[in-house]
């Protein structure tokens, strides 16, 4: 009897283990990409010299994230795909915030609706490099 103890107790820890392994993974994973997305803020920063509000950062690094976003899909990508990226800028996005984008991103001739509602995609581009 005390051998079945031994060894769920250690089995049991063994599993704490495992998902503390886990979410170490998990976390070191999200440090990265943070770390990615901090080097490319600063590689765009010239991109932000005449900025002067916070938020407006903020706005152009969700507007770059989802262009880029768009630009690497071979297809149009929903509405949720791109809150995804967008998050990856400012984790804590609100829904009306993160819309809101997309209505001036769409007003500004950035992206444009893909058929069905929710789709998104970039602007097709004329020969002469306009939209």
């Amino acid at each position: 009897m005390p051998d079945d103890i031994s060894t769920y107790y250690e089995s049991r820890l063994q599993r704490e283990i495992e998902a503390i392994d886990g979410k170490i993974r998990d976390l070191t994973a999200e440090k990265k990409a943070l770390e990615r997305q901090l080097m490319k803020a600063r590689r765009e920063a010239s991109s932000f010299a005449d900025v002067n509000r916070k938020n407006s950062v903020s706005r152009i690094m969700i507007e770059n994230r989802i262009i880029e976003a768009l630009k690497k899909s071979s297809k149009p990508l929903t509405s949720k795909d791109l809150k995804y990226e967008a998050m990856y800028v400012e984790f804590s996005l609100k829904e009306a915030t993160f819309r809101t984008h997309l209505h001036r991103m769409k007003t500004k001739g950035l992206i444009e609706p893909a058929g069905r509602k929710g789709l998104w995609r970039l602007p097709a581009v004329n020969h002469d490099g306009t939209p």
